[in-house]
């Protein structure tokens, strides 16, 4: 009896002691196991999305994404467990380091890596990393206490081992509460599938074994009807379209990581899949649509213009590198329209700006229903577009399309109760013709559109070699024409006007020269109409009246007869607010008398804002200046205008002047502005008189003063003095 009780005391303390160690390893253990082997899912889940959201970045942006820290930090510090200390990092293919998000780690640590993709290649691999520290923590805290449970059981499962047996089950109990609670409270959506086989062993469906309180809201369903649920009922079935991968990935244990729409339009989820135990996986749903709105907002910021919502320079920059790529790839060829609107300026200023942005949009209405749906239209700026249009095969004429463009826009376009009409300048460049590279096309482009404004506008032209040339020319003169003024290389000439019935000097037109060191003089042809381009005419011309009134003082210290002095004055400078002041301020430091300055402006410059023009002139004529009409008959004066003007003389122009003895068009021409000087009084110059019947055809219609080779060419200065001495001052010379 006694070696039976023994017996049985001994196989009970054998059995208790084998069930405490049991306790003692397998709780701990398996409170590890299961805690890391879900640190390690939830981690590799992590690294797999966050790879993802880099691959997109680096796909919007394959060449430069490397420097974009602020949104690579803002993907490695986007994530699910904010309390549990990670260092996120992206590595580079040969280790290096691109960007760095850091906690502070105490070892052991875990880590998953996912490569990062670019069209496919990797480019660089996303590395988390967590500590065990917390878990192994965790674990001795869980050891001790099973170490603890097993000591007492051991103790009383002696005696009582049904009790023993009812505390290791609530003891299991507690665990998977606390399992339980952190499943329910997590924010994401999680669901816990079974894999269904048909007979024959293949995978056919899944049906839902349990969802958190996350998922119902996602879902917007009762946990009851959810659970049971087959794979064509869960996320309407969304999850079927993937159900081969999702396989794979419970058979393999990769994980796997897609987006998917909502049940609700304009709502977006990632959805990961991880598999805990062969047969079942489980789906970790996070709700991503605030995200996909601001990515999305980001995205129409940074690449489309926000008045018309076409593409701005940056996303047509892109396509037009993608189209060339595409195009030396397969051979095809590529076309630009750059587009300038002609007057709207004038439209803008008219209606004002909230209607001139509603006209641009209107007008981006237009040229896209031009276009076909492969073609791109920008807005680069202002009133500037550009067109993009490629064509392999079967050609797409451009120009016959930058003539529907102009057709397109010639109807006019009703605002707040007006008819608004628009034309537009057209420039065309053509790969690989005019060019290889974006930033070539897009110069070209731009070089014809200019040519076409100054062809008359309302038009198109072609890119050419000849205008590449004249346009460095254009730039290389500029510069030239900077230095010049720096190195003071100019000088004046003067051309005498003559009173040809009395053969006496009236007074001299001074002109401005360029004494280059390479080129030697240059004349106004040659490089006024590039300071006028660029404003230097604007420094220029007030060099030029500068010069003239102190010539003028100088010659009349030196005892010279007193002479008029006509100075031309380019539209540019007379519309400059301070022009006036400037014209007072030299009068003031070179002590010039202003009674023997004529200040010559053209037609076209008056009459560009005739009211402004009004009192600037009146203005001048307070310091005793001249106001000479200069190219008279080339534009398109108003006679109203023209007499309310403080005008002295007015000059014919030399064009109507030179074929004067052949052209019945131009006496008429000359006959009618001389008629009409007398009439209000003006006197009349006649310019560019190289003959004896010009000279005598224009006595006889009245005119008596007169400027050409007829007389004198341009004299220098010494040469213009000595003719002062020599010859005869008309009385009362321009009075």
């Amino acid at each position: 009896m006694k070696t039976q009780t023994r017996s049985i005391a001994r196989i009970t303390t054998l059995l208790v002691g084998a069930m405490t160690i049991i306790v003692s390893i397998l709780v701990p253990a398996g409170y590890f196991l299961v805690s890391y082997q879900y640190m390690m899912g939830s981690l590799d889940t992590q690294a797999e999305s966050s790879a993802q959201a880099i691959t997109r970045l680096v796909m919007a942006n394959p060449d430069m994404w490397r420097y974009e820290e602020v949104r690579l930090m803002e993907q490695l510090e986007r994530r699910t467990t904010i309390d549990i200390p990670e260092a996120r990092r992206i590595i580079g293919l040969h280790g290096q380091i691109i960007a760095e998000s850091s906690a502070p780690l105490t070892p052991p640590v875990i880590s998953r890596r996912h490569y990062i993709y670019d069209a496919g290649s990797p480019v660089a691999q996303i590395e988390i990393t967590r500590s065990l520290d917390h878990l192994l923590r965790e674990t001795i805290f869980v050891a001790c206490g099973a170490l603890l449970v097993g000591g007492v059981g051991y103790v009383v499962m002696r005696r009582l081992p049904l009790r023993a047996i009812q505390q290791t089950h609530q003891s299991l109990e507690e665990s998977e509460t606390r399992y339980r609670s952190l499943f329910e409270s997590m924010k994401e959506g999680m669901a816990l599938h079974r894999i269904i086989y048909d007979t024959e062993g293949k995978p056919v469906s899944f049906e839902v074994v349990e969802i958190n309180p996350s998922c119902e809201l996602i879902l917007d369903l009762k946990r009851k009807s959810v659970i049971g649920m087959s794979g064509n009922e869960f996320f309407k079935g969304a999850l079927m379209d993937y159900f081969s991968e999702i396989v794979h990935s419970a058979e393999t244990g990769e994980s796997l990581v897609f987006e998917l729409q909502g049940q609700e339009k304009r709502r977006y989820f990632t959805v990961s899949i991880f598999s805990p135990d062969k047969g079942k996986f489980v789906t970790l749903i996070e709700d991503i649509t605030e995200r996909k709105k601001s990515d999305e907002q980001i995205q129409l910021l940074a690449y489309y213009d926000n008045l018309t919502g076409l593409p701005n320079r940056t996303l047509f920059l892109d396509r037009l590198n993608h189209a060339l790529a595409g195009a030396v790839r397969y051979g095809g060829n590529l076309a630009l329209l750059y587009l300038d609107l002609d007057g709207f300026k004038d439209i803008n200023d008219t209606l004002g700006h909230a209607q001139g942005d509603l006209f641009l949009t209107m007008v981006s209405q237009r040229f896209l229903g031009c276009l076909r749906r492969s073609d791109t239209l920008a807005r680069l700026g202002g009133d500037e577009f550009i067109v993009l249009i490629s064509y392999t095969g079967e050609e797409r004429n451009a120009a016959h399309l930058a003539q529907h463009l102009l057709e397109e826009i010639a109807p006019s376009f009703e605002i707040s109760g007006r008819e608004v009409y628009t034309t537009a300048s057209i420039g065309i460049s053509i790969y690989p013709d005019d060019g290889r590279d974006a930033d070539t096309l897009l110069r070209c482009a731009d070089m014809a559109m200019y040519a076409a404004k100054g062809a008359g506008r309302n038009g198109y032209y072609f890119y050419s070699q000849e205008m590449n040339r004249k346009a460095h020319e254009r730039m290389e003169l500029e510069t030239s024409l900077r230095h010049a003024l720096e190195r003071e290389e100019f000088f004046l000439e003067f051309q005498p006007i003559i009173n040809a019935s009395r053969n006496c000097l009236v007074g001299a037109e001074a002109l401005v020269r360029w004494q280059d060191p390479d080129l030697g003089t240059v004349m106004p042809d040659t490089f006024i109409h590039v300071a006028e381009n660029s404003g230097l005419v604007i420094p220029l011309g007030e060099w030029v009246l500068r010069k003239a009134c102190e010539k003028i003082t100088q010659w009349r210290e030196a005892g010279l007869p007193p002479v008029t002095i006509s100075i031309n004055v380019s539209g540019r400078q007379f519309e400059q607010r301070s022009f006036t002041d400037a014209v007072h301020d030299i009068l003031e430091e070179t002590g010039a008398d202003a009674r023997y300055i004529q200040l010559e402006l053209t037609e076209t410059s008056l009459m560009r804002n005739a009211d402004t023009t009004v009192c600037a002139l009146h203005k001048l004529k307070e310091l005793d200046l001249r106001i000479v009409v200069d190219d008279f008959g080339t534009g398109y004066s108003s006679l109203g205008y023209l007499k309310n003007f403080p005008i002295d003389r007015i000059k014919i122009d030399r064009s109507f002047v030179m074929d004067i003895d052949q052209s019945q068009d131009d006496r008429s021409i000359v006959e009618a502005i001389i008629a009409m000087a007398n009439k209000l009084n003006l006197q009349v110059v006649a310019e560019g008189v190289e003959t004896t019947v010009q000279r005598d055809f224009l006595l006889n219609l009245g005119c008596q003063e007169m400027q050409g080779f007829l007389f004198h060419r341009p004299l220098s200065e010494d040469k213009f003095i000595a003719l002062l001495r020599d010859i005869q001052l008309c009385s009362a010379s321009f009075s």
